[in-house]
């Protein structure tokens, strides 16, 4: 388990295969890992699905050939337009991407892949903002009298002694 990303939310990764023990090898490696949420459909149609109704997915791993009206080398590129901040991995057993067949900063592994190769690929392709440690809140230290707000939440400190802030007004 990687515990730089324990205190975060895990990223969600989409893994789209229509080969049904691939796709649950696929899924249980990225979920042991520790790190991932894995959201598993058997085809591009039912990804792009997801995808307009989650906001939350951060990786697509794509078998190429499989049924449906798009294979994995066009739903990589609709994704990479549609989606840009969604990382892009591309997999087969059958064929290699020709030149300028992925979309940029998308990665290819051959099937059969090792389960390192697939969380390796992932952690590769995943937006900047996921990719290393937890952010971790700045910690500082005002003196008194200063306020901090946020909506519905935060502190105000008068005379040395931490009090809630009224509701926002909206």
């Amino acid at each position: 388990m990687n515990t730089n990303q324990d205190s975060q939310q895990p990223v969600v990764v989409l893994l789209v295969e229509d080969e049904a023990l691939v796709r649950m090898l696929a899924a249980d490696v990225l979920r042991e890992e520790g790190s991932f949420k894995v959201i598993e459909v058997v085809n591009a149609d039912e990804a792009l699905t997801v995808l307009e109704a989650t906001a939350d997915v951060r990786v697509l791993v794509t078998d190429v050939e499989m049924p449906g009206s798009l294979d994995g080398f066009t739903l990589a590129r609709v994704v990479k337009q549609a989606w840009p901040h969604i990382g892009i991995v591309v997999t087969s057993g059958r064929m290699a991407p020709g030149p300028k067949v992925l979309p940029s900063g998308a990665l290819f592994i051959a099937k059969p892949y090792r389960p390192a190769d697939l969380v390796a690929a992932v952690r590769t392709v995943l937006p900047p903002d996921q990719a290393g440690t937890p952010a971790e809140t700045p910690v500082s230290v005002l003196p008194s009298a200063i306020k901090i707000s946020q909506p519905h939440t935060g502190i105000g400190v008068a005379g040395g002694l931490a009090q809630p802030l009224p509701e926002p007004e909206e």
